[in-house]
Order: C-alpha cells, then structure tokens, then sequence
C-alpha cells in the first residue's frame, strides 16, 4: 500500500491554549465535520494512554447514497502545541494526523499534516473524501473559534 499526504493551513484568532483543547476533543468536530454522523469514547490502548479514543460513525456520500461506516480514532496532546490523530477502519485505511499549533499575529497557525493509507483500489476515494471533509471541517471550526470570545 502506498501513501499519501497533504496539507492544510489556516490562521484561528483564537488562543493558541483554546484551539489546543479544541482539537484534543473529538466530541467538538461532530457538528464541524461533514461525514460524522456520531462518535462514542471508548476505552484508551495500553500503547498509547494519555490518548483519547472513539468509536467514530461516518456516513460517506456515493453517488446518491450514504454509506454507513464505523472505525476507531485516537486524539493525543503531544506538548502545548501539537496534537496527533489516529484513525483506522477495515480494509486497510490508515490516517495519522499531526497538528501543529504556532502563534502568530493574528492568532494561531494551525498547521494539519495528514498521511494516508489504503488500498489501491480505494486510495483515490479515500483521499479525496479526507481532503475534502479537512478542509471543510478547519474552515468551520475558524468560523465556530472567531465567534467564541476566549481573548
């Protein structure tokens, strides 16, 4: 299986603490994300205990149709300015997100590097799927943070 990457970048006026614990929380994506229909913490992993863990309900558009699928997730705070996402589902679809937080002028820099993993014959999909609903979901979480007086 090859991978995948991209990226995403863009300036919240928000803190750099607030949008930190923003993104440690899966719960607060769910009306930000645009394929999570519901999430559900589960229990953390013995290799990774200071991480958060969900079972996540995604409905993904095919066509005229949603497709119900269902994969675990984890959230874990890497510092004060890093947070770093898991997420794997049958059949061999892999991500691994690492957010970057820095302060600048205007805000904070969110910096969303994500690799990709699946198979071949969904590699495309998957992909697209993931930058769109990214992008979608940071765009969101600006107009949800900038609305919020935290500073």
């Amino acid at each position: 299986m090859k991978k995948s990457d991209f990226v995403h970048e863009i300036v919240i006026h928000a803190s750099l603490a607030r949008l930190h614990a923003f993104l440690c929380d899966l719960h607060n994506y769910v009306p930000l994300h645009p394929l999570i229909e519901s999430i559900q913490e589960i229990p953390p992993a013995d290799e990774a205990p200071d991480a958060r863990r969900y079972r996540v309900v995604d409905r993904i558009p095919i066509g005229p149709f949603r497709l119900r699928t269902v994969y675990t997730a984890a959230l874990q705070p890497v510092g004060d300015r890093e947070v770093q996402g898991h997420a794997s589902q049958s059949p061999g679809v892999r991500l691994h997100t690492i957010y970057t937080l820095e302060e600048v002028p205007s805000g904070t820099l969110l910096v969303e590097r994500v690799s990709i993993e699946a198979p071949g014959i969904l590699r495309h999909f998957v992909i697209v799927q993931a930058r769109k609903s990214h992008e979608e979901t940071l765009a969101k979480m600006k107009l949800l943070l900038e609305g919020e007086c935290d500073d």
